[in-house]
């Protein structure tokens, strides 16, 4: 564990005891126990090319995860940490059978009536890429953490307007196979958000961001973001902008430095807590500083729309953007993605409920060369039984299937998973 970690929770500790004794926080203790036994068809995500030695391997893994969270809530303070090993034991495979760690630690603190502080900090070691895969579908099995740390302050002065500053480390650590150095990697970024109404209509919105990313293999770059937005207040329900941003890529060796310029106009439309939309257009520029200019129209969205009803309810999401992947397993640059999906829930009596799910993501790595084009497909459903208010039976179904067009189809996969397991959790430990 990092230095730096190791600073973000002795922070924790003593926003904790202080707090704590301070304004005579509420503490609670709940511990877990979950027994699962999983089958998957592909363990390793291998593409199927018998001609090259790569074939589907299926097993069968059996977990006992025990786990437990500890917070505390004071007037002006709450803190929770929750900790949740696994050992996974492998019939197939057994030298993949190892402990895993999963972490996560939240913290706020109201140090006066408009200004608040946070501290957060998720860690995972684990060898399931399925705990990882959430970007770009990750294969394998070899062992890996990730730890990211943010600690941030903000403040409001006035009913829309507000300042936030915050600092973000990550860290990515791999062991990799058959000699192949892995591809560690550091970043540290700043950020400051700001939004202020000059009047009732009319505001503006800033935001600054800092990136420098430290890597064994990969090169070296820092990056630097800038936007600005004139806000117009339509309604309750609508807000309009017009922005400019901003990027900065500057590598440290010999990679081709560049800038991105993107003008856009946009709406907010927020018709509720279960309906929100958000949309820009505009060209975009990616301006290389020794050879040629990039052009395009450009559209980003992010949208999601609930629906409740009296038996359950279907939660839906659409986003396409513009991001980096940086910090992970093959930091494979600049991207524009799309994604879409959604779920549905029902309850068919008290204590037994289903629920399906689906989604699609389509990234292009525009910094590859040739291009490379990733379609990631994923589909699921389950069935949990509460058996008695302290312990719960689940069964589910989960499949993903990675399409690209990379040389020899080698980031090609496809895996089905089934998964039952058991969770025991005392109500009054």
């Amino acid at each position: 564990m990092s230095a730096v970690n190791k600073k973000y929770i002795l922070i924790a500790i003593l926003i904790f005891f202080s707090v704590s004794s301070a304004f005579g926080a509420q503490i609670t203790f709940s511990p877990r126990l979950t027994l699962s036994e999983e089958y998957t068809d592909n363990v390793f995500r291998v593409p199927d090319i018998p001609e090259l030695g790569l074939e589907p391997e299926e097993d069968f893994i059996f977990r006992v995860a025990p786990g437990a969270t500890l917070g505390f809530v004071g007037r002006k303070a709450d803190l929770s940490i929750a900790y949740d090993p696994y050992y996974s034991d492998y019939k197939n495979n057994e030298y993949l059978s190892r402990w895993s760690h999963v972490a996560n630690l939240a913290g706020n603190w109201q140090m006066t009536k408009n200004t608040r502080s946070f501290l957060t900090d998720s860690f995972i070691y684990a060898e399931d890429p399925q705990e990882e895969d959430a970007i770009t579908g990750r294969s394998g099995r070899n062992p890996y953490y990730r730890n990211t740390s943010v600690i941030g302050l903000t403040h409001q002065f006035g009913e829309r307007d507000f300042i936030t500053l915050q600092y973000t480390h990550r860290e990515f650590r791999e062991d990799t196979e058959f000699g192949i150095p892995p591809d560690d990697s550091t970043t540290y970024s700043p950020e400051l958000t700001l939004d202020y109404w000059f009047t009732s209509r009319w505001g503006v919105g800033t935001q600054l961001a800092y990136t420098n990313g430290q890597f064994e293999i990969t090169e070296n770059f820092e990056n630097t973001y800038a936007e600005v937005r004139l806000l117009y207040n339509y309604s309750r329900r609508w807000d309009f902008f017009i922005a400019h941003a901003q990027t900065y890529q500057d590598f440290m060796e010999d990679s081709e430095d560049y800038q991105i310029y993107y003008q856009s106009l946009g709406f907010d439309y927020n018709y509720d807590a279960t309906t929100f939309l958000s949309l820009e257009g505009g060209p975009l520029v990616r301006d290389y500083n020794d050879s040629s200019e990039e052009y395009g129209f450009t559209v980003f969205a992010d949208g999601r729309k609930i629906w409740l009803f009296q038996r359950g309810n279907i939660d839906i999401n659409v986003r396409n953007g513009l991001d980096y992947d940086y910090a992970s397993t093959q930091n494979l640059g600049l991207f524009y993605y799309t994604s879409a999906g959604g779920t549905a829930n029902y309850n068919f009596y008290r204590n037994f409920s289903a629920n399906i799910t689906g989604s699609y993501r389509y990234n292009a790595y525009v910094d590859l060369e040739p291009v490379r084009y990733d379609n990631i497909y994923r589909a699921g459903t389950g069935l949990q039984w509460l058996m008695t208010s302290n312990c719960s039976l689940q069964l589910n179904y989960n499949s993903i299937e990675r399409q690209s067009n990379d040389a020899y189809a080698l980031e090609e996969y496809a895996e089905n998973r089934v998964y039952l397991g058991i969770s025991y959790f005392p109500r009054n430990p």
